[in-house]
């Protein structure tokens, strides 16, 4: 049984410790795992829970929560104490006799590295973020991009677009693995008529993430009462003031018509209520977990036309692809799917079929192993 130690700077329930999670409670018994976090939080209780080996190194919350742009003064003490955090971590690896480390986050894969260097073991970088602009600095994306070519022993990307963006030599070790759907998919598209037309757009309140342009649509499609807007998610990485842009202009504009949900516990309960599901980035989405999460329950989409969710959504087959940051593009995307329920259901039925051919738990963590087994083989 492979030892493998699976290091994130966060235990904060987002999109890539979500994914972690579902692969760490389905890798089955070939891997023995050890996850090392920064802090304590909803993912490292999740992992307990389920009898999985936790280890809890505090780093200091001034480095944890610094920006990945931030490129300042304070830059090379950062990487001084990233460093010495890194050096923390090498004696749990030698102790646990671990195979190889698989960092899970842009800041885990810095000391990550630290730490597996100093242990001598392989180290595995996998990268859940556009490696790009405008998600990125060019210095701070060029600098990632450089040290992927030489520092890791091996690559996975959550897409290909996500691996694209890397710009990998071909004779790099690298994987593409979906962050696959770990639950019940529905059996069937059908939903009971409702009086309202509930659209649900689910994501940590981020400008990236585009709620601002929903809101915009929103504003648009005031005038037919039975449209409502769902934003579910809360700010989570120092986004508190772009979630007051949204609630000012909520009130400024009188949106009755939207509701912001803040942190829901059951998603998959509050898409079996929703009729639609957007997806709104305004900057590549290096994947789009919850599209793959919406298709699922049955939900058709409509998503940005740009990284992760060109290879979920088929275009006119499960779902409609749109020019992200167009809000007029967007109202007029919804009124379709109002208007046009038999296309909907198609939709929805050709969307659950496809989680069931590309984008389960099962394929995702059979590939990882095999990945595992023939990088150590050729360490």
């Amino acid at each position: 049984m492979l030892r493998v130690a699976y290091i994130d700077h966060t235990a904060r329930w987002s999109g890539g410790e979500v994914a972690l999670f579902n692969i760490l409670t389905h890798i089955g018994d070939q891997v023995n795992p050890l996850v090392i976090l920064a802090e304590e939080g909803a993912l490292a209780d999740r992992l307990r829970e389920k009898g999985i080996d936790v280890r809890i190194v505090p780093l200091d919350d001034s480095i944890r929560n610094r920006g990945r742009n931030t490129v300042n003064l304070g830059a090379p003490a950062a990487a001084l104490k990233l460093l010495s955090y890194g050096r923390k971590l090498a004696p749990i690896l030698k102790e646990e006799h671990v195979a190889c480390v698989h960092t899970n986050s842009l800041k885990s894969a810095l000391y990550g590295t630290v730490a597996a260097k100093s242990a001598g073991v392989p180290l595995i970088w996998h990268i859940r973020d556009h490696i790009g602009a405008p998600y990125l600095k060019p210095v701070v994306a060029k600098g990632i991009r450089l040290m992927s070519r030489y520092i890791p022993s091996g690559v996975i990307a959550n897409s290909k677009s996500t691996l694209n963006a890397l710009e990998l030599p071909r004779s790099k070790k690298t994987l593409v693995v979906y962050s696959a759907f770990a639950k019940a998919i529905a059996a069937s598209a059908s939903r009971k008529e409702q009086k309202d037309f509930n659209v649900l757009l689910v994501g940590r309140l981020a400008e990236w993430k585009g709620q601002h342009i929903l809101l915009e649509a929103a504003k648009m499609l005031k005038s037919n009462s039975r449209i409502k807007f769902w934003l579910a998610g809360d700010a989570l990485f120092g986004e508190d003031e772009y979630k007051k842009r949204l609630v000012s202009t909520i009130d400024r504009e009188g949106l009755s018509n939207v509701s912001l949900l803040g942190h829901v516990e059951d998603i998959q309960g509050l898409m079996q209520q929703a009729d639609l599901l957007v997806h709104t980035s305004i900057t590549p989405e290096p994947f789009g977990q919850v599209i793959v999460e919406g298709m699922a329950a049955g939900l058709p989409v409509i998503a940005s036309n740009e990284g992760g969710p060109v290879e979920i959504v088929v275009q006119n087959e499960t779902g409609l692809l749109i020019q992200p940051g167009d809000s007029a593009v967007l109202a007029e995307a919804i009124s379709w799917m109002l208007e046009h329920p038999e296309e909907r259901e198609m939709m929805a039925e050709a969307g659950i079929k496809r989680v069931k051919e590309h984008f389960v738990i099962e394929n995702t963590v059979k590939d990882i192993v095999a990945y595992y087994k023939g990088l150590l083989a050729g360490a």
